[in-house]
């Protein structure tokens, strides 16, 4: 398990004990050999020596990004004003932007694994990508919507400044399956075996404990925004201030409930194998 140094591992472990129990009952044998460790620092780097590992899995985190985008231009005018995100108006600048910086950052990342990896390793990625067929792809847009629903209600009372907005972006990048062929066949370290596409929905994980027949848009768009707050807010609370967020979160629902009142919202996701080249 990797994160980074800031970050606490204490609510992983705790889960440890009773995962080493179902999985006893399961294979009734108390040896099972099923071993945990947690490396603190960023997987764009180094984290393992040189051929250790056999097997990579990474679900759901290479859509991070270790900085926002930056301008290529020496200006003082802002990257992606009005938004945080990518929208589907946005400007081939600004998705040239993201796609540069995520490139350098899994540039820097096939390489590191190729080296921790064994001569016969493989790796699975899966990350949270992008469809440009879908009108909205991921709720950091809906967020966008939002902090710009805010600037443009309240810039009166002084609740959030357009500047901060249109100087703030998200450190997030959901990419095309193209997109990740691209950068793996350039890097060159890896063979791709499988890739492919498929989509989930906002709302999916509720769908575990909750009967559909009792499901609405009001009851999706609550979790939804549970959700997003969870993972958001830490960054959206530093730059824009607690009350902001609060208000933030509130209307980032109902817009949510709304929008899923008139359409599908789901999450492409990208899934592939590749193994390391000899």
């Amino acid at each position: 398990m990797n994160d980074l140094f800031g970050n606490d591992f204490n609510s992983i472990f705790k889960l440890i004990p009773d995962f080493f129990q179902r999985i006893h009952e399961e294979k009734s044998d108390n040896h099972v050999r099923c071993f945990f460790h947690g490396t603190t620092g960023s997987f764009y780097g180094r984290l393992f020596p040189d051929d250790y590992i056999h097997f990579f899995h990474s679900s759901y985190s290479l859509h991070w990004l270790s900085q926002a985008p930056k301008s290529s231009t020496d200006t003082d005018e802002p990257l992606n004003k009005g938004n945080v995100y990518i929208t589907c108006t946005s400007l081939p600048s600004i998705r040239e932007a993201y796609f540069s910086q995520f490139a350098k950052n899994f540039e820097l990342f096939l390489k590191s694994r190729s080296e921790e990896l064994k001569s016969d390793g493989i790796m699975v990625l899966t990350f949270i990508g992008r469809d440009e067929t879908h009108k909205i792809d991921n709720p950091a847009e809906v967020i966008g919507m939002v902090l710009n629903d805010m600037v443009q209600e309240v810039s009166d009372e002084g609740l959030l400044e357009e500047k901060k907005l249109d100087f703030f972006d998200l450190p997030v990048y959901g990419v095309t399956a193209e997109e990740v062929r691209q950068v793996i066949e350039e890097e060159g370290s890896f063979v791709i075996q499988t890739l492919r596409t498929f989509n989930i929905g906002w709302d999916a994980n509720l769908h575990e404990d909750v009967d559909d027949s009792i499901l609405d848009s009001k009851m999706k768009g609550e979790f939804v925004a549970k959700s997003m707050r969870a993972v958001f807010e830490p960054l959206l609370s530093v730059e824009f201030g607690k009350d902001t967020t609060d208000e933030l979160f509130k209307r980032f629902e109902k817009k949510v409930s709304l929008l899923f009142e008139f359409q599908t919202l789901e999450y492409t996701n990208v899934s592939l194998s590749m193994a390391k080249v000899s």
